[in-house]
């Protein structure tokens, strides 16, 4: 695995070369923020399953939503808000780490690569990835951040307000990824391989 300042561009060879060799273009969103967009349904799915589980888990939480007062938001800015938005930041490292996990050779392979992107960090590989195998590397930071790690940090007594907030944040941003599944899912025929270039992805 090497480090890459960020996410490679489309290859236009690659891709007519892709083509010649009988691999099909997944048909996908042209850029990130169209990606995002048609993700938002996903984005409410996944909120709403975190939060219904942290609602089971942390007693807190339904007196809040209960309260015949409701409830506001206050922010404020000191030390601990830099504090905050540091482990915001880890824990969207530790998505991105997930999905590397999973990726068949990810320490010794040459064609794996990871960077950060702005606020974000990114995992990408161009070896040929099998579509039972993608679609596990896809769903796994949700499952195990947002699923069971608050059944985890419960059990230690940990689960608070900013841990169920952290476990919110990451099923949200998991939408894009569950956006490529379903895409992959309904387009993709079983036991196919799935190649990225740059923005773009193959599958044969």
């Amino acid at each position: 695995m090497r480090y890459l300042k960020k996410i490679p561009s489309t290859d236009k060879e690659l891709g007519i070369r892709l083509i010649s060799e009988g691999w099909t273009k997944l048909k996908e969103p042209s850029n990130l923020s169209i990606a995002t967009l048609l993700s938002v349904p996903f984005m409410f799915i996944n909120g709403i399953i975190s939060m219904s589980i942290s609602y089971y888990l942390y007693p807190p939480l339904k007196e809040l939503f209960s309260s015949e007062y409701g409830f506001n938001i206050t922010f404020t800015i000191n030390l601990f808000t830099f504090i905050y938005g540091f482990i915001i930041f880890l824990f969207m490292t530790i998505h991105e780490f997930f999905h590397a996990c999973f990726i068949p050779n990810v320490f010794k392979s040459t064609q794996i690569y990871w960077g950060i992107n702005g606020f974000l960090g990114f995992v990408y590989t161009t070896q040929k990835i099998q579509k039972s195998r993608f679609l596990i590397i896809s769903i796994m930071p949700f499952i195990l951040l947002s699923v069971v790690f608050p059944f985890i940090i419960n059990f230690l007594g940990l689960l608070n307000g900013f841990t169920i907030f952290l476990c919110l944040i990451n099923a949200m941003g998991s939408c894009v990824d569950c956006l490529n599944m379903c895409l992959v899912a309904i387009q993709v025929p079983k036991g196919s391989y799935i190649v990225n270039n740059g923005a773009e992805t193959y599958f044969k």
